[in-house]
């Protein structure tokens, strides 16, 4: 929940900025592992916002069903709801809608009926606001400034939860610190986070506990058990 997606200023900008949108968009945003907190270094900062807000504005939201659609309609109207009601409180708290937000100067065009919500993208958000640790399950993307990797992952991991994350760099200590102090299951360095049968699955923190899929998975459908002989 929660999950991070860190981009440092040697990554490969393009390819993460394609991956940016779909690891948020995902389901329409609607994924346990969907990248939602993108925690950016301040020196790419401004170019990876407008990136990322270019590609936000292209994206239709309609019917599912027509093939020319990339946002569909929220699973529940309670979803819709919280999903409102969060993006509002990030408003509130400080935050700058760089693109999207139902019913904000910044909103598409969105059908007038069904549980819609446009792409949008959150900045400038107080890093200790209640909104900055909560999960937005939808297409809302939330923006960090970061200095550096110390602060990198201190915003990362300055949340309850801790189910995946990814990190993007080309510097090689850079990459072997996400991949070691980032505090989530599964770490994906330079690359979207996903589930895959061969591999355990799960997180730490208030996102559980155990691990499905891979060895790790079967061996917790199973009784471990003892035998002792004289």
């Amino acid at each position: 929940c929660s999950d991070p997606f860190v981009v440092m200023a040697s990554a490969e900008l393009p390819r993460a900025m394609e991956t940016a949108v779909t690891a948020r968009m995902i389901n329409n945003g609607q994924s346990c592992i969907a990248a939602k907190r993108f925690i950016v270094q301040d020196s790419i900062f401004d170019e990876f916002a407008e990136g990322l807000a270019e590609k936000y504005k292209a994206l239709k939201v309609g019917d599912p069903l027509d093939p020319d659609v990339a946002i569909g309609p929220l699973a529940t109207s309670a979803i819709l709801q919280e999903l409102e009601e969060q993006v509002q409180r990030c408003v509130n708290a400080g935050a700058k809608v760089l693109v999207g937000g139902k019913g904000l100067p910044t909103s598409p065009s969105l059908p007038t009926t069904g549980t819609y919500y446009p792409p949008t993208i959150l900045t400038e958000i107080p890093v200790d606001a209640p909104v900055a640790q909560e999960e937005l399950f939808g297409p809302v993307a939330t923006l960090f400034r970061v200095a550096d990797v110390d602060e990198a992952l201190a915003v990362a991991n300055n949340i309850p939860f801790g189910l995946g994350a990814s990190a993007w760099t080309q510097n090689a200590a850079e990459g072997d610190r996400f991949l070691n102090e980032l505090e989530a299951g599964s770490v994906f360095l330079n690359g979207m986070v996903k589930s895959d049968p061969r591999l355990p699955f799960g997180g730490i923190k208030r996102s559980g506990y155990g691990r499905e899929l891979g060895r790790e998975g079967i061996l917790e459908f199973v009784n471990a058990k003892t035998i002792w002989i004289r």
